[in-house]
Formats: structure tokens, C-alpha cells, sequence
């Protein structure tokens, strides 16, 4: 490099902040910033491969009283801030078909009440992993009040 000098000098006023706008500190921070939601996050069904049922396992609600809850929610996406879908008693059937990466979250297809032995479609294999589209509602619990059923 023949003008090391020179780098260097341009180096720092590309650093430096004099005359820049919103030199103060107070610009960093919005007063008018929307608040984040979490969404929607559809539960996937067939990640297994289609040698596999599209859900891969069945459980079902437990441990609701210990804290005082009456029911479990199920949740749009797997957040405690997400909104909830319906409201699981204890004993429902559930068909376990993902996890969120943190292990926290099950992604779920719930049965209707008045029909608790319906596949709701995923008892078969699927062609690749895709979201649920099928008849009955789905969503994501807390792991912690799930039982594996089979």
C-alpha cells in the first residue's frame, strides 16, 4: 500500500460521528415503535417421511391442576404471547406431530370434543412435511402438560 497514511485518514472519517444526524441518543430510541406479536406458525405434519404417519405420535393433556390452571390454551404459534386458539381440558387427545427448536412447544392437531377418536387426517403418511390444512383445529401447547399415549 503506498499511502498508508492516507487508509488510515479515511478509516476514521468514515468512524467518526461529527455532523452526522441524530448524534443524540435520544434518536436511537422510537416513541412511536409498534409492538412485536409472534403471528401465526403452522404445525407441520410429515416430517417423519412418507414412510411414516403424518403426526407421529398420540398424548394427551396432563398436569393442569398442580398450578391452578383450569384449562391448557392452545396458541397460534409456540410463544407464551401468541393467541390462543382454543382452550384443552384435561384428558384430551392430542396428535403430537412437531416441536419448536427450543423442545418448550408441541405443535398439535386436536380431535373436535364431539368426535375424539377422528384422525383429523393424519394418521396416514404424507408425501414430505407441510403444514396442516386439515379438518380439525391445530396449534401449539406447552410441552410440560403433554403425556406421550402411544
Amino acid at each position: 500500500m503506498k499511502h498508508p497514511a492516507l487508509a488510515f485518514l479515511l478509516l476514521l472519517s468514515a468512524c467518526s460521528r461529527e455532523g452526522m444526524a441524530g448524534d443524540n441518543d435520544s434518536d436511537l430510541y422510537q416513541t412511536n415503535a409498534v409492538a412485536l406479536t409472534p403471528g401465526v406458525k403452522p404445525v407441520r405434519i410429515g416430517e417423519g417421511g412418507p414412510a411414516f404417519r403424518a403426526c407421529a405420535s398420540i398424548g394427551e393433556v396432563v398436569n393442569l391442576s398442580p398450578s391452578g390452571e383450569r384449562y391448557l390454551p392452545l396458541r397460534a404459534a409456540p410463544f407464551a404471547e401468541a393467541d390462543e386458539v382454543a382452550q384443552l381440558t384435561e384428558g384430551s387427545t392430542l396428535f403430537l406431530c412437531t416441536r419448536s427448536l427450543d423442545q418448550r412447544w408441541q405443535g398439535v392437531v386436536v380431535p373436535p370434543a364431539d368426535a375424539p377418536t377422528s384422525d383429523c387426517g393424519v394418521t396416514a403418511s404424507v408425501a414430505g412435511p407441510r403444514a396442516y390444512a386439515g379438518p380439525c383445529r391445530s396449534g401449539w401447547v406447552l410441552s410440560g402438560f403433554v403425556r406421550p399415549a402411544g
